[in-house]
C-alpha cells in the first residue's frame, strides 16, 4: 500500500468529493441572460420567438428594452399603432401606414381569416410583432403579398398560439411592427 492509499488518505478524499457532488447537485444550472444578439435572431427570424423568461427579462430592464426599440425600428417597415382611446372592445380592422388589416369570421367554425393589404411603396413584410399594453409579445410569420399585394392568413380559434395572436390583433391597445 502506497501512503496515498491510507485509510485516513481515502476517507478524506470520499468526503471531499461527496461534497464536491452534493454542491452540484444543489446548484441550479445557469440560465441564458437574454441579450443583443439574441433581441437580432428574435427580429430578424420569424421561427424565433420569446420564452416568457426572456420577455419578462425584456420588459424589466430598461437599458434592454431601449436596445430592442432601437433595433425593432431598423428591421420595421411599416407599424400598427393603436386605435384611438375611444375605441372600446375588440376591433375587426385596422388601418395602418402602408396598408390595412381586417378580421373576418370563416363559415367553418371557429376558423378566422386576416387579410392584411400592403400598398405600394411599403416594403414586403416577412414577420408582424404585435405588443399588448401589458407587455406581452406574439409574433407571426407571414406568406408572400399576392399581385394585389394582399396576405391572407387561417387562424383556428382553438389553437392557442393562434387565439393569442388574434386577441393581440383585435385589441385597439395593442400595437405591431411589421418586419422585414
Amino acid at each position: 500500500m502506497t501512503a496515498a492509499d491510507q485509510p485516513d488518505d481515502i476517507d478524506r478524499r470520499a468526503e471531499r468529493l461527496y461534497a464536491a457532488r452534493s454542491v452540484l447537485a444543489e446548484t441550479r444550472p445557469s440560465t441564458r441572460r437574454l441579450g443583443i444578439a439574441e433581441i437580432v435572431q428574435f427580429l430578424t427570424d420569424p421561427a424565433r420567438s420569446l420564452t416568457i423568461e426572456e420577455q419578462r427579462a425584456l420588459f424589466s430592464d430598461p437599458r434592454l428594452r431601449a436596445d430592442y426599440r432601437r433595433l425593432k425600428a431598423q428591421a420595421s417597415v411599416a407599424e400598427l399603432p393603436a386605435l384611438a382611446a375611444a375605441s372600446a372592445g375588440e376591433v375587426n380592422s385596422r388601418r395602418f401606414e402602408g396598408g390595412n388589416v381586417s378580421i373576418h369570421p370563416s363559415r367553418v367554425s371557429g376558423q378566422i381569416y386576416v387579410i392584411l393589404r400592403f400598398t405600394p411603396p411599403s416594403g414586403v413584410p416577412r414577420t408582424i410583432l404585435l405588443e399588448g399594453d401589458e407587455g406581452e409579445v406574439t409574433k407571426r410569420a407571414l406568406p408572400s403579398p399576392d399581385a394585389n399585394g394582399e396576405v391572407m392568413i387561417v387562424l383556428d380559434e382553438r389553437n392557442g398560439a393562434d387565439a393569442n395572436f388574434l386577441r393581440l390583433l383585435s385589441d385597439p391597445t395593442s400595437t405591431g411592427t411589421f418586419l422585414s
